[in-house]
């Protein structure tokens, strides 16, 4: 990768930026709190199982630890959910170990769920942790709270990972603000092969045919705005990024009519299925597949091994269905998003915090979370990977992607509108003819444009 000119260059822009930091402070209010739950280790027996550089490479970025670290420790510390804590623990020990010829390196673990983070850098900076992961739907706060610095090895991560989860990582000046650490953070169908065929499992209306035959239920949380969307999405509204205020939420140029047809099928449809549809979270529908109430129902990529759990070899995995709309089976689209790991702008030790989210999102690393912890890669070389194309809970979750609308640019205002939408067409009892629904979808997106 050219370490030694690249490196060099960039450790010089790093300097710089580390002194215009200095001078101006920091503006953010220390009010957030460190997160429970940490652990820190400071290398030694761990068995090397891979290492992404060479030897020049390694030592070329050792230098740079060293000179960063003028004769002291380099202290990291990371955030990432509760259930990633040993795999990256470990991962965190090889890093050490790559390095611990040039300094002493301290990496400390701490828990934060991804959906958390931004609140949490943006509040307090500097007890915040160096590197971090979090949603892309997190970006634009990171962004604007200035919470999260530009990645330093730009065009190694971009030849590596899908140019989707690259492009959703970029600022508006299109620099890239993170690395990417996962292919898929979205939703998908996992259904019972005991109770729904292949085939069934490629419609909504089959799905309710089967489950309604097992006297079953099919579940998906369309009450809540992440989830609903996809009433709008699937009769082809779609987020734009914002308008020029760089706030307000900007939408493509959709046609009304058919985002009200599509709306109203899915009303129907649960209408029609209602002793066989539950609204409700992704939690219910693994606990339903448990106690054989469930045939069915929507789940995201963060319950992959709990579904697997619950359902054995018995549990199949697929896109989102096709729902017919006006007599034409249409392909449901939901939103998709990525997840990616941050670095700090206020971390003491700027050039170790990027090495190491560079290290945490190579291709071996992302190959090893796959494995252990059903993370879809976003590397294009782990992607390919048997252990990833043997696995149809991943294929599906990656492949999810080409029906979808990407989970960035989107307005904190958005979510409740849409939420307020989907409890309106879950509700039986509602008016859903095509003026009352095509209000109710005017008004859903007036209200998110205007809040």
């Amino acid at each position: 990768m050219n370490a030694k000119r690249i490196l060099a260059l960039l450790f010089a822009v790093l300097m710089v930026a580390g002194c215009l930091t200095a001078c101006t402070g920091n503006s953010g209010t220390p009010t957030g709190t460190e997160p429970a739950g940490t652990q820190a280790a400071t290398g030694g027996s761990t068995e090397l199982t891979f290492v992404p550089w060479s030897a020049e490479d390694i030592a070329d970025m050792g230098a740079r630890i060293k000179e960063e670290a003028n004769g002291g420790t380099v202290k990291l510390k990371i955030w990432q959910p509760d259930t990633a804590q040993e795999v990256f623990r470990a991962q965190a020990d090889k890093f050490i170990e790559i390095f611990k010829d040039y300094a002493t390196i301290e990496i400390e673990m701490g828990v934060q769920g991804e959906n958390d983070v931004a609140g949490n850098v943006i509040s307090d900076k500097d007890a915040a942790a160096d590197v971090y992961g979090f949603a892309s739907d997190q970006a634009e706060r990171l962004i604007k709270g200035n919470a999260v610095t530009e990645v330093f090895f730009a065009n190694e991560v971009a030849s590596m990972n899908t140019a989707d989860s690259v492009e959703a990582a970029k600022n508006a000046d299109g620099k890239l603000i993170a690395y990417p650490e996962v292919g898929s953070n979205s939703y998908f169908l996992c259904y019972d092969k005991r109770d729904i065929t292949e085939e069934q499992a490629k419609t909504l209306e089959g799905i309710f045919e089967a489950c309604k035959a097992k006297n079953k239920n099919f579940i998906m949380d369309a009450g809540n705005g992440y989830f609903s969307c996809m009433f709008l999405f699937t009769g082809g509204l779609a987020t734009d990024g914002f308008e020029e205020d760089g706030e307000t939420q900007k939408f493509n140029d959709y046609d009304i009519d058919k985002v009200t047809a599509s709306a109203m099928a899915f009303a129907n449809l649960f209408k029609t299925y209602k002793a066989n549809f539950e609204a409700n979270g992704t939690g219910n529908v693994i606990s339903g597949f448990r106690n054989g109430t469930t045939s069915a129902g929507l789940i995201g990529s963060w319950d992959i091994a709990a579904a697997k759990t619950a359902l054995g070899e018995n549990a199949g995995f697929a896109i989102l269905p096709t729902i017919n709309i006006d007599g034409t089976d249409t392909q449901i689209y939901n939103m998709f998003g990525y997840k990616y790991i941050g670095v700090n702008p206020n971390s003491k030790f700027p050039y170790a915090a990027q090495a190491l989210a560079y290290y945490l999102t190579n291709e071996e690393c992302q190959l090893e979370r796959a494995e252990k912890l059903e993370w879809a890669p976003s590397n294009i070389n782990a992607s390919n990977n048997d252990i990833v194309k043997n696995n149809g809970a991943l294929n599906a979750s990656l492949a999810q992607a080409a029906y979808s609308v990407p989970q960035v640019n989107i307005a904190q205002v958005f979510w409740d509108p849409c939420a307020a939408f989907g409890k309106y067409i879950i509700e039986s009892g509602n008016d859903f003819s095509a003026d009352a629904v095509k209000a109710e979808v005017e008004k859903c997106i007036n209200n998110i444009r205007d809040m």
